[in-house]
């Protein structure tokens, strides 16, 4: 009787978070099309005044569908970030982690180095052009270290603040996976410094590769810049790692093995070896 019981409540649990889903992804439908139109007028205002319109609507989109999703954020700071230009060095665990770090860091509006399939979704892929997202075509080596170049200059020129997932994929189960070196040659080619972001709940919330979307909070802890001038980047891969295995310790996560540190080249699973 017990296991009918229990049969019963996993099923309509289930049947709750695909409803949930469908229902958020209705409004988030309307929210990205009235969020995009907005950042349009971002055209209309010339020079940087216009790109910081353009990258202020970010956290009120994301905000929104995680309000819709029942997702709260919740923010530590461990210290303040540079000034100027820098980048974020986040885990990734669910697609939600990207609204969630819209809402986190909305005091230092960034781009996101972003793969090149994002730039093909309507709307989304529209608005990653204009505010100018840096491009990461994982299939074509020479494509990416063009796009690492010309970002490495508009963060050391501009101060630009550009987020990076080194992990290159989300993680299944919620732990930190091995970083890959690429994102790591466009920090020590910008010369700025690595904020590392932990990250922790996007998981528990929505899971890769499914469409069942629990309420769950959103845990993100920021913590101190790491300095990339003068640095050899697998000790650099290595120490951005680390703080970013015990933020997310701090964050309420599971431990993570610490090892292996390096991801092999073309793992994109999410899974660990």
């Amino acid at each position: 009787m017990d296991a009918i019981l229990r049969s019963g409540a996993e099923s309509l649990d289930a049947t709750l978070a695909y409803t949930r889903f469908w229902l958020a992804m209705a409004f988030a439908a309307f929210w990205t099309v009235f969020n995009f139109t907005m950042t349009l007028f971002g055209l209309l205002i010339p020079g940087d005044t216009g790109r910081r319109w353009q990258l202020f609507w970010p956290h009120i989109w994301g905000g929104g569908i995680l309000w819709a999703a029942r997702c709260p954020v919740e923010v530590t700071k461990l210290g303040p970030v540079p000034k100027g230009g820098f980048l974020y060095f986040s885990n990734h665990q669910s697609i939600l982690d990207i609204l969630a770090l819209f809402v986190a860091l909305k005091e230092t509006p960034f781009v996101f180095a972003a793969k090149t399939e994002l730039f093909k979704v309507p709307f989304i892929g529209w608005h990653l052009k204009l505010a100018g997202y840096v491009e990461v075509d994982r299939d074509n080596r020479e494509r990416a270290i063009a796009s690492y170049a010309k970002a490495a200059k508009q963060i050391r020129e501009r101060g630009t603040v550009v987020t990076v997932y080194p992990e290159g994929t989300r993680s299944i189960d919620g732990t930190i996976l091995p970083f890959k070196k690429g994102a790591f040659q466009l920090a020590l080619a910008s010369q700025m410094p690595i904020v590392p972001v932990a990250v922790d709940g996007g998981h528990l919330a929505l899971r890769k590769h499914t469409l069942r979307l629990y309420g769950h909070p959103i845990r993100i802890v920021v913590g101190a810049p790491i300095e990339t001038i003068g640095a050899e980047r697998d000790d650099l891969l290595r120490r951005t790692r680390l703080a970013v295995i015990d933020q997310h310790r701090m964050a309420g996560a599971a431990p993570t093995p610490l090892e292996p540190m390096i991801a092999p080249p073309g793992r994109r699973s999410g899974e660990r070896e």
